[in-house]
């Protein structure tokens, strides 16, 4: 055990470490260089800080429609599907397909001839609807000018039905107010439910609440109004929380060392001079191994972060982090199984590569239960075992290059 971390002393001296970093970060982006980004039908003014984007009144697009910008304004004809994300949205035109809508505040006043799913923070429909509408939001209001042919699914904080809606409705709220006619059912979880003299519900209301609902007596109920309360199963004790938790981080556990075990034991069994390369390096220089590891673990994000600002960087920035999760994962798999042949040495069982991992990869998960050294073990395999895979790379690169293979 002490000899585990030898091989990650304080950095004193780092020669070529800037080029060996910068030659491994920049590989995958020069390679990834060649695909290209379609953007179908997309308006947007890039030059504004506040970009609006913009289908005017009287245009007509015969394809789908994707806007993204802090504020859009769909008034024209979409005969296809709309996909809008924005911070204000608003949708007074003709979509004569699906409207997919993502916001902080989205208005539909026009006409959608199929289905609409959205998602903000407030969302009013005062349009016409001829299908299904599922939203989830804070505020949702179905004002009195709205109406929905089809069915209405709804998850929010504050719920109000003023519009007419000709089928089903499914509600989870905080507040529900029903305050015009649904042709079908309605059904809701929810805090406090209302149903103003104006509602009208052709069938059965069925709710589940902690308080019972407030119905006016001119609300007309074609159905059984039935009150459910919450199971108790669905609100568990802080005992079963702490206990699930635990489950769940066991099965993490389980299901993260069998398939790190399994990954080894294939590099191990496939790829020996790999294997045999990254323990040569972890006893040879493990100055060079820790600051390369260190500068790959913290300066990579960083520059995905400054690519991913504009519109060309961010496919590169996107394959650089694929890269590096990649190598978060694999990174740990030379430590371990270094880590198992110092243990075996000590304990005098001779060399077994596949054994030798195995019982590192015990003795790593074992550590890794303890909170404050699991931490630290965490840190520095990932620290050492990013800087052994950049060596490796280097060499096997160095090694391509000169037999003129790539």
């Amino acid at each position: 055990m002490p000899g585990m971390f030898r091989m990650c002393p304080s950095i004193t001296k780092l020669p070529q470490v800037w080029t060996i970093l910068a030659f491994f970060l920049w590989l995958p982006l020069i390679l990834s260089a060649h695909v290209s980004a379609q953007e179908t039908h997309v308006e947007r003014k890039a030059s504004e800080q506040n970009h609006l984007v913009v289908l005017r009144a009287g245009n007509v697009v015969n394809q789908d429609y994707f806007a993204v910008g802090n504020s859009i304004e769909i008034s024209g004809t979409v005969n296809g599907d709309v996909y809008a994300a924005g911070g204000h949205v608003l949708v007074d035109g003709t979509i004569n397909g699906d409207l997919l809508v993502a916001g902080g505040r989205i208005t539909i006043s026009g006409s959608v001839l199929q289905d609409i799913r959205v998602a903000g923070g407030e969302i009013t429909i005062s349009g016409q609807v001829a299908r299904n509408v599922t939203i989830v939001g804070g505020s949702i209001e179905l004002t009195p000018s709205g109406i929905v042919q089809g069915s209405l699914v709804a998850g929010g904080g504050n719920v109000h039905l003023a519009g007419l809606l000709e089928q089903n409705a499914m509600i989870a709220a905080g507040n529900l107010i029903v305050s015009n006619i649904i042709n079908g059912r309605l059904k809701s979880a929810a805090g406090l439910i209302r149903l103003t003299s104006k509602a009208q519900v052709a069938r059965d209301v069925m709710y589940w609440s902690g308080q019972k609902a407030s119905i006016d007596s001119q609300a007309r109920i074609g159905g059984v109004v039935t009150r459910k309360h919450l199971p108790t199963e669905w609100v568990p004790s802080t005992e079963r929380l702490l206990a699930s938790l635990i489950g769940l981080i066991m099965v993490f556990k389980l299901a993260s060392f069998f398939s790190t075990l399994l990954l080894g034991l294939l590099i191990i069994r496939f790829f020996p001079k790999f294997f045999q390369q990254g323990i040569a390096h972890l006893q040879e220089e493990p100055l060079k191994i820790v600051g390369v590891g260190f500068l790959f673990l913290f300066l990579t994000p960083l520059l995905a972060g400054l690519l991913s600002l504009t519109v060309i960087g961010l496919p590169l920035a996107m394959v650089l982090l694929a890269v590096f999760v990649v190598y978060l994962y694999l990174s740990r798999i030379l430590i371990i199984a270094w880590a198992g042949q110092r243990l075996f040495a000590w304990f005098g069982k001779g060399h077994y590569e596949k054994w030798g991992f195995a019982g590192g990869l015990l003795l790593y998960y074992f550590l890794t239960f303890f909170p404050i050294v699991g931490q630290v073990v965490t840190f520095f395999t990932v620290l050492c075992g990013l800087g052994t895979l950049i060596l490796i790379k280097k060499e096997i690169y160095g090694v391509l290059r000169s037999q003129e293979l790539i």
